[in-house]
C-alpha cells in the first residue's frame, strides 16, 4: 500500500481513491472510499486494454461470472463500469493478507486454523460448483484471510462447466493432473487444488514441492504428493482430494461434510487464528487507518480550488474516471499528493509489501486466459502479438512461459537430446541453456538442474545446433531442408527457405530477421530473411557456402566462414563487406567470434587463433599453443569477462583412451596477454564449449557426450553436470 502520486486517479466512479494497493497485468488496484466512507478495492484497467473491444467483451463476461459466485466466503462486487472510457470494477475490501503471504510471514498454521479455513473454502467451492462453474485457479494467493474467515477471490479465469478447454489453466503446484494434460477440467480440478492449499497452509510447501513450473507439473502428473507434516486426522481426506483420477476425488460438498460442515463467519481473528497471524491482521488494520486518515487530511488541505468532476454514467450508473495527471483524464487544479510513509526497517518493509500485494489481489479480475501459466500452442492458442500490437514485450521469459506441448515433453531428470553430436547455446540473458541433437532441442534451467522444455524432432546428425533469438522468444536450427524455427511461448513452427540446404544460421541483432547460408537459388550466399514473410531482404556476398555465422552483440556486424577457409565481415544493415581473409581452419564446432562492437574478430588459422580488428586495420595477433596439436584446433570460444580464450582439439574420432590422449584436449589462454595457462596434464577434452553471456560459467561435452559439464571459467574445472 502506497500513497497516491501524480498520474493516479483521485476518483473512480463514486469512489475516492486513497492509496494504491498494487499493480497487476491488466491494471492497478486502489483502496477506494464511497461517499459514506465504506471501503472497496477498485480495479482500473490499463489504457491499452481499454481500447480493445475484445477485451471489453471478456471483461464484461467475467464480471458477470464474479457476480454469480458471491457468498459468505467470496467478496461481493459493489459497482463496475465495463462500458466506460476506462473500465473498472470495485469489490468488497478484504482487510487481510492472502493465505500465501500469511504463511510466508508467520509460518505454517495450526490444524485448527487450517480446518476453519478449509471449511470456508470448501463452502465457497460448493456454491460455485452448484452454479455450474469452476474456479480453475484456486491457490493460496487467491484465498484472502480476513478476521471473519477465508475469502476466495480471482474468478477471472473461471468457466462454465462444459465449455471448451484445450489450454493449460491454473498455477503450477495447484493444477490437477488433467489440467497438466490439457484435458477438460471440472469441479474435481478445484477439489485437487483445495487439497494442495491445505497442505501448503499446514506445512508452508505445496504437496508437489517447489522449483521450475515444468518440474512441478511433471511431479503432479507422475509422482505421489508429499504429505509429510499433514496430521493423521486430515491425511486421508487430503490424499483423496489429491487423487490422480478426477472421478475418485470427493466433491466440494463431501469435503465440507468431512471437515465438519458449513462454518459461520468468526467474531474476530483471535477466535480461529494463532497469535502471530492475529498480529499480522492488526498491522493490516493499522495500515488501512493510516491510509484513510492521511488521505482525509490531504483532501482537507488541498480542497481549496480543487474540482473533482464526475464522468459519464457507466453500465451500472456509476460515475467515470477522474485522473490526477493521467493522460486523457485531467484532474482539477490543486490536487494534493501525500509525502509518503516514513522509512521502515527491512522486516516491516517486507511485511508491508506482502500485505499490500495480498490486499490488491482481492480486486484483480483477470480476463480469460490471463493468469494461466503457459499460452497454448498450435493446438488452439493464439500467437504472440505482432510488433505493432500494444503490450508487446521486448523479450520473452522462457523460464516461465513455454508452450504446453514443449513443457509436457520435458524430462525429469533432464537428458540430452541425442547420444552423439550434441551442441549447446545460452539464452541472451544467461538463464537458459539449450541443447540440440538428433532427437530435437531441449531447454534447461541450468542453475536448478531442471529441464523446462523439450521440442521433439528428428534432426540429421550435425544439423541440431541450437540458435536462440536475442529476445528469447524463438529457437531454431539449420538443416539440409531449410531453417527450422520454433516460437517457444506458443509452440509455433515454421521452416524458412524450405528446400534450401542451410549450412548455418543466426538471428539478426533486433531478432526480426534470420541470417542463413543458402546453397540454392542465390548461389551459396549468406542471406538476410524476414521472419514474418520469409522474403530475402539482403545478400552478403564474398564468402561462398558459409558453415558458420555470427552476429556482434549490438547487431551491427555479421561474420561468416566457410569450409574453404574464407572469412568475411559485413555491415549488417548495408551489406558492405568490411573484411575478407583466407586460410582459416574450418574446424567442426564454433570457429568464429565477434566478441564486441569495436571490430575485434577471432578465427582459427594455422593451428592457432588469429585476433584482428577489421575497423582499425592493425596487424593481426596470433595465439598459438606451445605444443601444436597434430590435427590443429577444432573449435574456439572467448570469455571476455573472465579474460579467457578456450580451444579444443581432437583426432576426429572422439575415442577416449589413455593411449590416444595426445590426440585430444582443451587449451586455455589468458586472452589479454596471450599467455597459455594449461599444462599438458590438465588438457582434458571438452567439446562444444559454450560461454555464459556474462562469463559466469562455461559448458562443454566430454568425448562420450554425456553428461553435459558446467565448468569454472578460470580453469575449466568441473562445477556440476546436467543430463
Amino acid at each position: 500500500m502506497r500513497h497516491l502520486v501524480p498520474g493516479d486517479p483521485r476518483r473512480v466512479g463514486p469512489y475516492r481513491t486513497v492509496a494504491l494497493l498494487g499493480v497487476g497485468g491488466m491494471g492497478r488496484v486502489y483502496l477506494g472510499l464511497d461517499p459514506r466512507g465504506g471501503a472497496a478495492a477498485v480495479k482500473v484497467v490499463r489504457a491499452e486494454y481499454a481500447y480493445d473491444p475484445d477485451f471489453r467483451e471478456r471483461f464484461a463476461r467475467e464480471l458477470a461470472l464474479v457476480r454469480q459466485v458471491h457468498g459468505a466466503h467470496t467478496p461481493r462486487v459493489l459497482a463496475a463500469d465495463p462500458a466506460g472510457r476506462t473500465p473498472w470494477m470495485a469489490t468488497e475490501y478484504v482487510m487481510g493478507p492472502s493465505l500465501h503471504d500469511l504463511v510466508q510471514l508467520t509460518g505454517p498454521l495450526p490444524e485448527r486454523a487450517v480446518r476453519f479455513a478449509a471449511r470456508g473454502v470448501a463452502q465457497a467451492l460448493e456454491r460455485v460448483h452448484a452454479g455450474g462453474m469452476v474456479h480453475r485457479d484456486l491457490k493460496p494467493g487467491n484465498v484472502m484471510v480476513s478476521a471473519a474467515g477465508p475469502q476466495v477471490i480471482d474468478f477471472g479465469i473461471a468457466r462454465l462447466v462444459g465449455e471448451e478447454g484445450g489450454r493449460i489453466i491454473g498455477t503450477p503446484g495447484y493444477m490437477a493432473p488433467e489440467d497438466v494434460r490439457r484435458e477438460p477440467g471440472g469441479p474435481p480440478s478445484d477439489v485437487f487444488a483445495l487439497g494442495g492449499l491445505v497442505v501448503y497452509a499446514l506445512t508452508g510447501t505445496g504437496p508437489f514441492g517447489e522449483g521450475h513450473p515444468s518440474a512441478v507439473m511433471y511431479r503432479i502428473a507422475n509422482r505421489d504428493p508429499v504429505l509429510t507434516g499433514v496430521p493423521e486426522s486430515l491425511r486421508e481426506l487430503v490424499a483423496a482430494c489429491l487423487d490422480k483420477a478426477p472421478g475418485r476425488r470427493p466433491d466440494a460438498a463431501q469435503v465440507l461434510e468431512s471437515l465438519g460442515g458449513p462454518v459461520a463467519p468468526a467474531d474476530d481473528a483471535g477466535s480461529w487464528l494463532p497469535p502471530p497471524a492475529v498480529g499480522v491482521m492488526e498491522e493490516v488494520g493499522r495500515e488501512y487507518r493510516d491510509a484513510v486518515g492521511s488521505a482525509g487530511a490531504e483532501e482537507t488541505v488541498g480542497s481549496a480550488g480543487t474540482e473533482v468532476a464526475e464522468g459519464p454514467a457507466g453500465a451500472d450508473g456509476a460515475g467515470g474516471l477522474v485522473g490526477g495527471d493521467g493522460a486523457g483524464v485531467p484532474a482539477g487544479p490543486g490536487t494534493a499528493v501525500g509525502a509518503g510513509p516514513p522509512p521502515e526497517d527491512g522486516l516491516r518493509r517486507r511485511r508491508r509489501r506482502l500485505l499490500a500485494a495480498g490486499a490488491a489481489a482481492a480486486a484483480l479480475l483477470l480476463t480469460a486466459g490471463v493468469g494461466t501459466w503457459a499460452t497454448a500452442g498450435s493446438g488452439g492458442g493464439e500467437e504472440a502479438p505482432s510488433p505493432e500490437e500494444p503490450g508487446r514485450r521486448e523479450s520473452c521469459d522462457i523460464t516461465e512461459h513455454i508452450a504446453p506441448e514443449f513443457a509436457r515433453a520435458a524430462q525429469d531428470p533432464p537428458s540430452l537430446p541425442s547420444t552423439s553430436m550434441v551442441s549447446t547455446a545460452f539464452s541472451a540473458d544467461g538463464g537458459v541453456l539449450a541443447a540440440g541433437g538428433t532427437e530435437g532441442l531441449v531447454l534447461w534451467d541450468w542453475r536448478e538442474g531442471v529441464e523446462i522444455a523439450r521440442i521433439e524432432a528428428e534432426i540429421a546428425p550435425l544439423d541440431g545446433t541450437p540458435v536462440l533469438s536475442p529476445d528469447g522468444c524463438r529457437i531454431g536450427y539449420a538443416a539440409e531442408d531449410g531453417a527450422h524455427v520454433y516460437t517457444i511461448e506458443t509452440g509455433g513452427y515454421r521452416v524458412y527457405q524450405e528446400g534450401t540446404n542451410v549450412g548455418a544460421m543466426a538471428f539478426s541483432g533486433d531478432g526480426e530477421e534470420l541470417l542463413l547460408s543458402d546453397d540454392g537459388a542465390f548461389g551459396s550466399a549468406l542471406l538476410r530473411v524476414d521472419l514474418e514473410t520469409d522474403e530475402v531482404t539482403g545478400v552478403y556476398d564474398g564468402v561462398e557456402g558459409p558453415h558458420s555465422v555470427t552476429v556482434s552483440p549490438d547487431g551491427a556486424y555479421v561474420a561468416a566462414v566457410n569450409h574453404a577457409g574464407a572469412v568475411g565481415v559485413w555491415d549488417a544493415r548495408s551489406g558492405e563487406r568490411l573484411l575478407t581473409a583466407e586460410g582459416a581452419d574450418p574446424g567442426f564446432g564454433n570457429n568464429l567470434e565477434l566478441p564486441g562492437d569495436d571490430g575485434d574478430l577471432l578465427y582459427m588459422a594455422g593451428g592457432g587463433v588469429v585476433h584482428e580488428n577489421f575497423l582499425d586495420g592493425g596487424e593481426p595477433r596470433v595465439l598459438a599453443p606451445a605444443v601444436a596439436p597434430e590435427n590443429g584446433l577444432s573449435e574456439i570460444a572467448l570469455n571476455p569477462a573472465a579474460d579467457r580464450l578456450y580451444a579444443s582439439y581432437t583426432s576426429g574420432d572422439l575415442i577416449v583412451s589413455r593411449e590416444s590422449r595426445e590426440l585430444y584436449g582443451t587449451k586455455v589462454w589468458e586472452f589479454s596477454s596471450g599467455r597459455e595457462l594449461t599444462a599438458r596434464e590438465d588438457e582434458e577434452y571438452v567439446g562444444w564449449i559454450t560461454v555464459h553471456p556474462e562469463g559466469e560459467v562455461v559448458t562443454g561435452l566430454p568425448p562420450e557426450q554425456a553428461p553435459l559439464r558446467i565448468l569454472d571459467p578460470a580453469d575449466l574445472s568441473l562445477v556440476d553436470t546436467v543430463g
